[in-house]
């Protein structure tokens, strides 16, 4: 049987959860405004696999869509998952949009929020499969093919799954925008639960509060570790997560808002992980930033990078 989030128990859930775990302030539906739970089964059911158990890396490396620039592979492609297999990393992230058919798909939209020139939400997988393949000529990955990929094929490497911000079009109101990325999130949390693939993934969302308001308590629920990019202070986030064990407890900040000597920012690793919260950045792709931040290691959960191997290399792993 799938194993879906069960409805009633994420609207029991959210009820303590508009502005951290334990508040009691009820928002307006359990996945955010105005959010219907849709899709139904449409974008996939019980698979005929499993996945087998994953075991833990031996370092903290995530490769940004995977392993591009190095292996010359277009980005999140099934080729670049293999890359971040093949090199054993921690995680390898991905950018993941909720589909018409209540599916997921895994691409890097443009600047207008598009895929092949078509806006995800009002179209189907093969839909947006007919507009165009990638530059090594796969087609668009689903969600399904890159769990699959990973769980089947790797060991260790975890899909790092980015809830992308939709800021387009402006004729859509910001609240509905923000229900297609909650959709994409609840949709990927039910199919990793129907192959037992869970463990395989972790979740990143964009820094717009309505979208992680909605998908705290989908992660919290499912027991799934999901980072927020917000450049908030550590208490803030602290105040946040307050009862929380998935939601709130991992920040996920670019070098930009940092404070490390070299990148002009505000915040530090410090501030939260004095404070229990786990911390990631994205992206140290320069000697200066792989080299300060793999001697930060011990202090981070992970490190992203467009350069995983070189950056494997500098923290004296060679393969």
């Amino acid at each position: 049987m799938l194993r879906r989030i069960s409805i009633l128990s994420i609207a029991a859930l959210a009820a303590i959860f508009f502005v951290g775990c334990d508040t009691e302030d009820d928002p307006e539906l359990p996945w955010g405004p105005g959010l219907s739970g849709g899709g139904g089964n449409s974008g996939g059911g019980d698979y005929a696999w499993n996945a087998k158990p994953i075991e833990p890396a031996d370092n903290i490396v995530v490769g940004h869509r995977g392993v591009c620039s190095e292996i010359g592979a277009p980005d999140n492609s099934l080729a670049s998952l293999r890359g971040a297999i093949a090199l054993g990393l921690y995680g390898s992230e991905c950018d993941i949009y909720w589909t018409k058919d209540d599916n997921v798909i895994v691409a890097h939209a443009d600047s207008n929020c598009k895929i092949n020139n078509l806006y995800p939400w009002e179209n189907t997988v093969d839909g947006l499969r007919r507009g165009g393949v990638l530059k090594n000529g796969e087609q668009l990955p689903t969600l399904e093919d890159y769990i699959k990929t990973a769980a089947l094929e790797g060991k260790c490497t975890k899909l790092v799954l980015d809830i992308k911000n939709i800021t387009a079009p402006t004729t859509i109101n910001a609240d509905t925008r923000a229900q297609y990325c909650i959709k994409a999130c609840k949709r990927a949390i039910e199919i990793a639960q129907s192959c037992g693939a869970e463990d395989w993934i972790e979740f990143i969302c964009t820094g717009n509060e309505t979208v992680m308001k909605g998908c705290a308590p989908l992660c919290e629920s499912a027991k799934i570790a999901i980072g927020w990019m917000a450049n908030r202070t550590g208490a803030e986030y602290e105040r946040l997560g307050a009862g929380c064990k998935y939601a709130y407890r991992w920040a996920n900040l670019s070098l930009e808002h940092m404070n490390d000597g070299f990148s002009g920012g505000k915040r530090t690793i410090d501030e939260f992980v004095s404070r229990g919260i786990e911390f990631s950045c994205y992206n140290a792709d320069t000697d200066q930033q792989m080299d300060y931040y793999s001697s930060q290691s011990h202090k981070l959960k992970c490190i992203c990078t467009n350069y995983p191997k070189k950056l494997l290399r500098k923290m004296g792993i060679n393969r």
